[in-house]
């Protein structure tokens, strides 16, 4: 893939950029960095939290017509993979993963993904994958000191942000390539070998609901499979937290 990089002192939301560009026929492989967001948002209406000039925020324009409708779950996965191999790669670190989308250092928060799509008549048009990664963030709000981390706060080194971007878009083109393989299976087995839950007790909230059980895995279309005392119950949206004892 090859990659057309706009960057910004200042931005809404990257994902929201980009977007519109998407909307204005920019080619896929388009991306939208920015040094700080004034509007940034995560998965279920979320605000994402981040301080000027010290992490990695980017979106990326996808058209991948090869996918159903049904099918776009992957990016988020092959997204999550990805980033996960460039921070071990750069940082020396050893992050683990949780269903749908986080990124985890110390069962905490380092990069977060949010997909969003445009479909019309025809289908698919395009997809944006936004990612979020806290670098070189010393402190974060009291509301979520407890759930997020930065690889300085980890590791105690500052980091280029750069060269994290680039590790993460070089890995993400190999695994885009299975991908238009419709190798799903070999991208799901990689976000699996990472996945903090497998065998955990975790609680899953959804349409106001909350389902207690063990992990007993996440399936080749990204659904998660829990076992409760009901049964096996299986979702493909919802929040997880993972309960300790």
């Amino acid at each position: 893939m090859n990659y057309d990089i706009y960057r910004f002192d200042k931005i809404d939301s990257t994902n929201s950029h980009l977007l519109k560009l998407g909307e204005e026929g920019f080619p896929e492989g388009t991306v939208v960095v920015s040094d700080e967001q004034t509007s940034g948002r995560g998965r279920l209406g979320r605000s994402w939290e981040s301080e000027p000039q010290t992490n990695l925020l980017f979106s990326l324009l996808l058209r991948p017509h090869f996918l159903q409708r049904d099918e776009v779950f992957i990016l988020t996965f092959a997204a999550a993979v990805s980033a996960a191999r460039a921070i071990e790669k750069v940082a020396q670190v050893q992050p683990q993963l949780k269903w749908p989308n986080d990124v985890l250092l110390n069962d905490r928060k380092v990069c977060g993904i949010l997909l969003e799509s445009d479909f019309d008549l025809n289908g698919l048009n395009h997809v944006v994958l936004g990612i979020g990664v806290n670098v070189n963030q010393e402190n974060f709000s009291p509301a979520i000191s407890n759930r997020a981390i930065s690889l300085r706060q980890f590791t105690g080194k500052t980091f280029d942000r750069d060269e994290i971007l680039f590790s993460i878009l070089s890995d993400f083109s190999s695994v885009y390539e299975s991908l238009q393989r419709h190798d799903f299976y070999s991208v799901m087995k990689k976000w699996r070998d990472r996945s903090v839950m497998l065998g955990e007790k975790i609680s899953v909230s959804v349409a106001g609901n909350t389902f207690n059980g063990i992990c007993d895995g996440v399936t080749d279309d990204g659904a998660l499979v829990l076992r409760t005392d009901d049964g096996l119950k299986r979702f493909t949206a919802g929040d997880v937290s993972i309960l300790k004892a």
